[in-house]
């Protein structure tokens, strides 16, 4: 078994990246650039700031996935075997790439999903716990279009649906300490805060 020892300096500027122990995406917060873990070392991805609504406040950054991607949904059969026409459309999802329950996870990815606004510099705050790979917010994604799905009101038996991504970039969330929890400063929503590294 070999290990390999992964320099985090950021890849666009040189300064050195804060990290949690098994995070696997950073965000440089002196440049705003974006890193992924790869096979190769980091590798650089575009990354922007979600920015609160007017009247909240961030008082810390979680990274995110900003992902647009052409969602398909066919086969779509009611119960008693009748099709129902599906859909196909662009979308744009933000998917919480921290540790949350999945309840939270598909909570807050709605959420921000729906509201996200304007993005802008990433903050020079530090953005730890970037643990989501791309693929996973992907699946995240699909779970997500399946659950609109199924509260539909008419009974669905079965359904297809493929997520094909367009463009990905990470994104700075804004959050905001309440108790021991982390309350949204874009969409109001409150979660449980991520466990301590």
């Amino acid at each position: 078994m070999s290990v390999r020892l992964v320099s985090l300096d950021c890849p666009s500027c040189g300064s050195a990246m804060r990290a949690r122990e098994s995070d696997t995406l950073f965000i440089c917060d002196h440049c705003g650039s974006g890193a992924v873990l790869g096979s190769s070392g980091l590798e650089t991805v575009e990354a922007a700031g979600l920015l609160p609504v007017p009247g909240r406040q961030a008082e810390l950054w979680l990274p995110g996935w900003m992902i647009d991607a052409e969602v398909e949904v066919s086969d779509r059969v009611r119960v008693g075997s009748r099709s129902t026409p599906g859909w196909k459309a662009p979308r744009t999802y933000v998917i919480p790439a921290f540790d949350l329950s999945l309840q939270d996870a598909t909570r807050l990815a709605l959420a921000l999903s729906a509201a996200a606004g304007a993005t802008g510099r990433v903050p020079h705050e530090p953005v730890t716990g970037g643990r989501l790979h791309l693929s996973d917010a992907l699946a995240l994604i699909r779970h997500l279009v399946i659950g609109d799905e199924v509260r539909r009101a008419d009974l669905l038996a079965s359904v297809k649906v493929e997520v094909k991504e367009s463009s990905h970039r990470l994104v700075a969330l804004p959050f905001a300490k309440v108790k021991e929890r982390l309350h949204c400063a874009v969409t109001g929503i409150t979660v449980s805060l991520p466990p301590a590294p």
